[in-house]
C-alpha cells in the first residue's frame, strides 16, 4: 500500500554484567564444580540435567556431565554449594551467596533454583545492604514451591550495594543449593509508543569500485525515548534507573511491521542527555569499543598467516568464537615476521586490514566481521525501482578515488647480531623476601630471541619469570635474602630491521591515455614484507580503482533488511550499498 505503520522496538541492558566491573561475590561454600559467576548472568534456564554424585542421578542418558570453564559461554551451570541438605531439606548450616556493585536501587527481587532438575529454596532471607553494612531491606521466605521466585518490592531501596541470599532449607533432602540466577538485572524494552526517533547511521566503504584500504567503520546510533514522567532525569533518586544511565549499557534495536522485526544493531552507549520530555543517547557498535582497549600482547611470530594474527587479537580483545567471523582468504596470506606495538586492538586489526585488502566492520547482529576484497561478488542485487525513490537523484562522480597506476613497496625484515636491547638505568631494589615486576621496553623493536639476564646479581637474587613481547619484556626478580638487596637487569636480543625495500607497481595503458597519468602509493605497511604479496596487491587494486567511479545517493522508502556491502540495481547499473541512513519517526 501507499502508506505503511513501521514498528520499532528497543532493548536496554542497563545493568550489563559483562560490562559492569563493579559486580562481584562471595559465597558460603562451593561444590568441586561450581560457576557463581552465571548468577548474575541474566541467563535463568539451566542447560542440563547435570550429573552430581549425591546419589540422585541415575545412568539413563537424561543427565550430563558438568561443563568445563572454557565452556561456560555455551551452557549454564550457575552456583552449586558444597553443603548437603538433610531428610526434610533442611540445612544444618545455612548456605548462600552474595553479590556486589555500585550503589543502585533494587525494584524486584529474583531467586532461580534448577529448572532442568525441578529444584528450589523453600526456606530463604534476602537481604539489600548499604555500602556502610547497614541492611536496608530484609525479605524471609518460607514454604516458597516455585523454581522461580520473584518479588516486587513495595517501594525501590536506595543506594543498595549487597544482595545476600541465605538458604535453610531445600526442595530435596540430600542435595546441594543450585542458583541459576540470584541477581536483579535491570532491563527495558521500549516500543512505539515509548520511542520519540531513531536514527541509525552505517557506514562501510565497499571494496568494490573504490580503494579497499584497511576500510574499518563503526556504526552509529541515536536513540531518542520520551522522559515525561521523568524516569531518565539524573537526580531522580526514585527511578528505576538511577544510576544506571552509564556509558556502555549493551542497546540492541529493531523495526518492522506486524511483529516481523528486522534487527538494526547492537550497540553500546556513550552519552546520555535527558530534558523534562525526552532522553537521548548515542551509541556506537562494537568496533568502538575495540578502539579503546590496547593489544599489548603481541610476539613475533614467524610464518604466520593473517588469519591467525587477526584471531588472536580478536581473542586477546576477549571476543568468543561466535563473536567474530574471518574471510578464509587470509589464510593464504603469510608473513615471514609479524609483530605489533602496544596499540589498540582496533587499530591492529586495520593493519592487518590493509595488508589482506579487507575491511573490517560489526554487522547486525554484533558479530565483527573482517572480509576480503571479493567477498560478495556474485550476489544477486536487489532491484530499486523510480517507484520507490524519491527525486532528485544524485550521481556524484569519484574522480580523486580514479588511479591508473598503483605503486606498492615491500618492508622485508631481516635478523640481525645478537646485541643489548635494554639496561635499567638505575639498580632496582628488590625487597627482602620479595619480589619486584619489571616492564622493560627496548630500545628497538621488534626483538627476537630476547633473553632477560641480571648484571652481577648479588646472592639470593634471580630472575624467576619472564615473558617476552615484540616491543619489551615483563620480567619478574625474587630476593630469598632478609634485606632488600639492588640488581640491574640487561635483555639481549636480535632486532629485525627493514632492509633490501623492493617496489613494484601494476598500470594500465588504456585508463592512462584517457585520464592521464594518476598514481597511487600504497601506505607502508609492516606486513607487507615480500615481492609476491606487493604484487598481489598492487594487480588487484589496479582492477578496482583503474576506471571512474559514479555513486549514487537518493531517498527512498528503504529496506531494513538492506545491508553494507548488499548489490542493488537502479536503472539497469548495478551497485554496492557503501552509506545507509535509517531514520525512524
Amino acid at each position: 500500500s501507499d502508506v505503511r505503520q513501521i514498528d520499532a522496538r528497543v532493548t536496554i541492558d542497563y545493568t550489563d554484567p559483562n560490562m559492569d566491573q563493579s559486580l562481584d561475590y562471595e559465597t558460603d561454600s562451593d561444590a568441586n564444580v561450581s560457576y557463581p559467576q552465571q548468577a548474575f548472568d541474566g541467563v535463568k534456564t539451566m542447560s542440563y540435567k547435570w550429573l552430581s554424585l549425591d546419589g540422585s542421578c541415575t545412568v539413563d542418558g537424561s543427565y550430563h556431565l558438568a561443563p568445563r570453564a572454557d565452556q561456560l559461554d555455551k551452557y549454564q551451570f550457575g552456583w552449586w554449594g558444597h553443603k548437603l541438605s538433610k531428610e526434610d531439606g533442611s540445612f544444618t548450616l545455612s548456605d548462600g551467596i552474595m553479590v556486589s556493585h555500585l550503589p543502585r536501587p533494587v525494584h524486584t527481587l529474583t531467586v532461580v533454583g534448577d529448572s532442568a532438575r525441578g529444584e528450589y529454596p523453600v526456606n530463604f532471607i534476602i537481604d539489600l545492604i548499604a555500602e556502610d553494612g547497614t541492611v536496608l531491606y530484609s525479605k524471609q521466605v518460607y514454604d516458597n514451591m516455585e523454581v522461580n521466585w520473584q518479588f516486587t518490592l513495595p517501594s525501590p531501596v536506595l543506594d543498595v550495594t549487597q544482595q545476600s541470599i541465605l538458604i535453610y532449607k531445600w526442595s530435596h533432602p540430600g542435595r546441594q543449593a543450585k542458583i541459576t540466577e540470584f541477581f536483579t538485572s535491570v532491563q527495558e524494552t521500549y516500543y512505539k509508543d515509548d520511542i520519540v526517533s531513531i536514527d541509525l547511521l552505517e557506514e562501510r566503504e565497499a571494496s568494490q569500485g573504490s580503494l579497499p584500504v584497511g576500510n574499518i567503520t563503526s556504526n552509529e546510533l541515536q536513540l531518542t525515548l520520551k522522559n515525561e514522567n521523568g524516569k531518565f532525569d539524573a537526580d531522580n533518586k526514585m527511578s528505576p534507573l538511577n544510576k544506571l544511565l552509564k556509558p556502555n549499557r549493551r542497546i540492541r534495536a529493531w523495526i518492522g511491521v506486524n511483529n516481523e522485526w528486522v534487527p538494526l544493531g547492537v550497540f553500546w552507549s556513550l552519552d546520555w542527555d535527558s530534558s523534562s520530555v525526552e532522553a537521548t543517547v548515542t551509541a556506537r557498535d562494537k568496533m568502538e569499543r575495540l578502539g579503546k582497549s590496547t593489544y599489548q600482547s603481541s610476539q613475533v611470530q614467524e610464518n604466520v598467516s593473517l588469519y591467525v594474527l587477526a584471531e588472536q587479537v580478536l581473542q586477546d580483545a576477549e571476543l568468543k568464537t561466535d563473536e567474530y567471523s574471518i574471510d578464509p582468504a587470509l589464510k593464504d596470506i603469510v608473513i615471514p615476521y609479524a609483530w605489533f606495538n602496544a596499540v589498540s586492538h582496533r587499530e591492529v586489526l586495520r593493519q592487518i586490514a590493509e595488508a589482506g585488502l579487507a575491511v573490517v566492520y560489526a554487522d547486525r547482529d554484533g558479530i565483527i566481521r573482517i572480509e576480503g576484497f571479493n567477498s560478495g561478488l556474485g550476489l544477486d542485487p536487489l532491484e530499486i525501482t523510480d517507484d520507490e525513490y524519491f527525486l532528485p537523484m544524485q550521481h556524484p562522480s569519484q574522480q580523486s578515488q580514479v588511479s591508473n597506476v598503483v605503486i606498492v613497496n615491500t618492508q622485508p625484515l631481516i635478523p640481525q647480531k645478537e646485541q643489548q636491547v635494554y639496561k635499567s638505568n638505575t639498580p632496582i631494589n628488590i625487597p627482602a623476601n620479595g619480589s619486584t615486576s619489571i616492564t622493560a621496553y627496548y630500545n628497538q623493536s621488534p626483538i627476537i630471541n630476547a633473553s632477560a639476564d641480571l648484571d652481577n646479581p648479588p646472592s639470593g637474587v634471580s630472575i624467576v619469570d619472564a615473558m617476552y613481547y615484540g616491543w619489551g619484556a615483563e620480567v619478574k626478580i625474587q630476593n630469598t635474602k632478609s634485606i632488600t638487596q639492588s640488581v640491574k637487569l640487561v635483555i639481549n636480543g636480535q632486532s629485525l630491521s627493514a632492509q633490501n625495500k623492493e617496489r613494484t607497481e601494476a598500470r594500465d595503458d588504456t585508463s592512462i591515455i584517457e585520464n592521464g597519468d594518476l598514481r597511487y602509493e600504497f601506505p607502508e605497511n609492516k606486513l607487507v614484507q615480500t615481492i609476491a604479496q606487493a604484487q598481489h596487491i598492487a594487480n588487484t587494486l589496479i582492477e578496482s580503482v583503474k576506471d571512474s567511479r559514479r555513486d549514487v545517493s537518493f531517498d527512498w522508502r528503504g529496506n531494513p533488511a538492506l545491508l553494507l556491502g548488499d548489490m542493488v540495481r537502479i536503472e539497469g547499473t548495478d551497485y554496492y550499498v557503501i552509506r545507509q541512513e535509517i531514520k525512524w519517526r
